[in-house]
């Protein structure tokens, strides 16, 4: 049984290979060390206290808007449709830029409400698990994790099905560049990031007309047809936003799904909880989210200078709210080391926290929890391959498993 998150660290980089596959020791000592924390290397504060850090999300002196510290590293021109669009996006965005773009897509949103698609996603739950129940094992992340998320928010944006593999790769490449940028990114992420910008603009200006002459009822076409009060989004911030959405829906439900297994795996006196009383899966997602969130930090500038947890934030400074350490602060859960399916006042800051707050939170909830419901209904055992210890994709921020097979009967 996992009881604890291991021995306090010290002398490590911010990001590195000490914390990539366990960071939970590492925010430990940084709440209890340097709760806000210069990091040299990264140029910015990390905050890792719960309080801290949804005040610095949900505080107007700090802003969303981290483009321009991104355009002093990265001074090349060639770089410049890439920040563009990046900038049009509403979660870099401020009051009143923030407002509107939001109402626009929110009013675009209320033409496909979340519920519906509850019947399809049962079916295509079921569907992804029927060679499963034939081979008595899943590779649970490539062939239920990865494709229930997109192919559902695939159809809900309305890419044509000739298109949704190319798309697909358009946005992984964007979210990785959006979740990192600010913070630490290769230059063979901001090529890829680019290169994908630039084809998926090309693809929706070849588009556009018929997409705000559009009779269908989707989101791709809602968004463009989207006005409020004589304003409708640009190209770019369509753009911006479409992608925003396809990878939130697509790529982070994926990390939920993958972390939220391992870790009922890792406690299965949870899941069989799970198995006693169903009703519990909307409260165990919740806790999923919080006990390992699929986005580890966010990113804020400071607009002035400010005072927090006793240090001096100078205006300009970029400051990191660790969403990963924020959720697991013994000041705001007991016990937040442990798996508790049955917590309460679970207020986890995995979808963000103010006026940011994720436009597709209860799309999400509503993909795990079918999720969860399927495969614990459809299997009665469901144990872990012993294929070596597990290991995390590359990016930090978007925190998700390589591989997760299970056996299943």
């Amino acid at each position: 049984m996992k009881t604890g998150i291991g021995k306090p660290v010290s002398g490590i980089a911010t990001f590195g290979p000490e914390v990539h596959e366990n960071p939970y020791p590492w925010y430990e000592k940084l709440r209890r060390d340097s709760p806000v924390h210069w990091d040299e290397k990264l140029g910015g504060w990390l905050v890792t206290r719960y309080e801290d850090a949804a005040h610095v999300l949900n505080d107007r002196h700090y802003s969303s808007s981290r483009v321009a510290l991104a355009r002093d590293r990265f001074r090349d021109a060639r770089w410049k449709p890439l920040f563009d669009v990046l900038k049009a996006k509403m979660s870099e965005q401020d009051d009143p830029d923030h407002k509107r773009v939001r109402g626009l897509v929110n009013n675009a949103f209320a033409r496909t409400a979340v519920e519906q698609w509850a019947p399809i996603l049962e079916a295509r739950a079921g569907g992804l698990l029927e060679n499963a129940t034939k081979a008595n094992q899943l590779e649970f992340i490539a062939d239920f994790a990865v494709p229930l998320p997109l192919l559902l928010i695939l159809e809900i944006v309305g890419i044509p099905l000739e298109d949704r593999e190319r798309v697909k790769t358009w946005c992984d490449d964007f979210a990785v560049v959006a979740l990192n940028y600010f913070a630490s990114i290769s230059p063979e992420e901001m090529e890829k990031g680019l290169h994908s910008t630039c084809e998926f603009r090309s693809y929706l200006e070849e588009r556009m007309v018929d997409l705000r002459n559009s009779k269908q009822n989707n989101l791709l076409s809602g968004l463009a047809q989207a006005e409020q009060q004589q304003h409708r989004l640009s190209v770019d911030e369509l753009l911006s936003n479409l992608l925003l959405l396809l990878s939130a829906g697509n790529e982070t439900t994926t990390c939920l799904l993958s972390n939220g297994m391992a870790s009922l795996l890792a406690w299965p006196e949870q899941m069989q909880l799970l198995r006693d009383d169903p009703t519990l899966i909307p409260n165990a997602v919740e806790e999923l989210l919080r006990f390992d969130s699929p986005v580890q930090f966010l990113g804020r500038v400071a607009l002035q200078d400010v005072n927090l947890g006793g240090e001096k934030i100078r205006a300009g400074q970029l400051v990191l709210p660790m969403i990963g350490a924020a959720n697991r602060d013994p000041e705001k859960f007991d016990h937040p080391n442990e798996l508790d399916v049955t917590r309460q006042r679970n207020h986890h800051l995995s979808f963000g926290h103010g006026i940011h707050f994720c436009a597709g939170a209860q799309l999400a909830r509503l993909e795990a929890k079918i999720a969860f419901e399927t495969i614990l209904r459809r299997f009665a055992t469901i144990e872990l391959v012993d294929e070596g210890p597990l290991k995390h994709r590359a990016n930090f921020n978007i925190r998700c498993y390589e591989r997760l097979t299970v056996r299943v009967s």
